[in-house]
């Protein structure tokens, strides 16, 4: 069988996501997903105990912990105890994007307060089952596939995202200064609505009646990204969902979001995505 072939065979997500079980002696295997660095990474913990070296820190893990890692943090087991065991899911950019929910998810203030300085969502006994299950059933999909497995890996991600908000919700807004996340609440209903026409901070400061410093130094401390960083984020979705589910070119496109000119748009989209417009397009025009 020639290379083509073997390519041709290979289901359409088979480097975009996977999902594994580790344990003390099996550990996870990230070459499973082409862009494992440009990847999100949860690991539930289900038994045992360990620690992770995180942003030159040591933190304790335990079973019903959630580990969320976003692109380009790597997680880093220093020690298990021989029975640790846990289930991991590997989600490529790639994926994230061309997933449905992902759109309305990663708009949600909610799904911000996922950063790479707290990793951990402590769940309850309810909630830890509720993701094992989701997770099971990534995993058993992405092994036995079928004629419909994409849309069917599609739609257990978003379940897993829905859920993950759920507990994001719960958990995380309670840690932070009360006027800070009203403030960063309302920057996101403001940017929900206006970020395809307008990218730059002073607009959304203007409209919250406070300074673009102040509005940086919110959205730093409650989300712990640059305005710019979070506005871009949104843009890319949108470019991928409009590029992926209507037949607009991509200088109809690149006037939706407001770039300067077509040129502009294929250079942020490649900053972004690692693939043109175009390039996108075709390829998931083939899924």
């Amino acid at each position: 069988m020639t290379n083509n072939e073997t390519q041709a065979s290979l289901p359409s997500w088979h480097d975009k996501i996977s999902c594994q079980r580790v344990n003390h002696f099996v550990r996870l295997d990230t070459s499973k997903v082409r862009t494992s660095a440009n990847s999100y990474v949860y690991a539930l913990f289900e038994k045992g105990k360990a620690k992770i070296k995180f942003n030159k820190n040591e933190i304790d893990i335990y079973p019903g912990d959630l580990l969320i890692f976003p692109p380009h943090i790597t997680p880093c087991i220093s020690w298990s105890s021989d029975d640790y065991q846990a289930i991991c899911l590997i989600v490529s950019n790639a994926f994230v994007y061309g997933c449905p929910l992902s759109r309305n998810v990663f708009q949600s203030a909610t799904f911000s307060l996922i950063h790479d300085t707290d990793p951990i969502i402590r769940l309850n006994r309810y909630e830890k089952e509720k993701f094992r299950l989701t997770m099971t059933m990534i995993l058993y999909h992405a092994k036995y596939h079928h004629s419909y497995t994409l849309e069917a890996l599609y739609s257990l991600y978003g379940l897993f995202l829905a859920d993950l908000l759920s507990a994001i919700n719960k958990t995380k807004s309670e840690q932070y200064n009360k006027h800070y996340y009203q403030i960063f609440i309302d920057f996101n209903k403001l940017l929900r609505t206006h970020f395809r026409e307008h990218h730059d901070i002073s607009f959304y400061a203007d409209h919250l009646k406070i300074s673009s410093r102040y509005l940086a130094l919110v959205t730093k401390q409650i989300a712990h990204t640059t305005v710019s960083t979070y506005i871009n984020r949104l843009l890319m979705l949108e470019a991928c969902w409009l590029l992926k589910n209507t037949d607009y070119s991509i200088q109809n496109i690149s006037d939706i979001l407001h770039f300067s000119d077509q040129a502009s748009f294929s250079k942020f989209f490649k900053r972004l995505n690692g693939s043109n417009p175009l390039s996108y397009r075709r390829e998931h025009e083939m899924l």
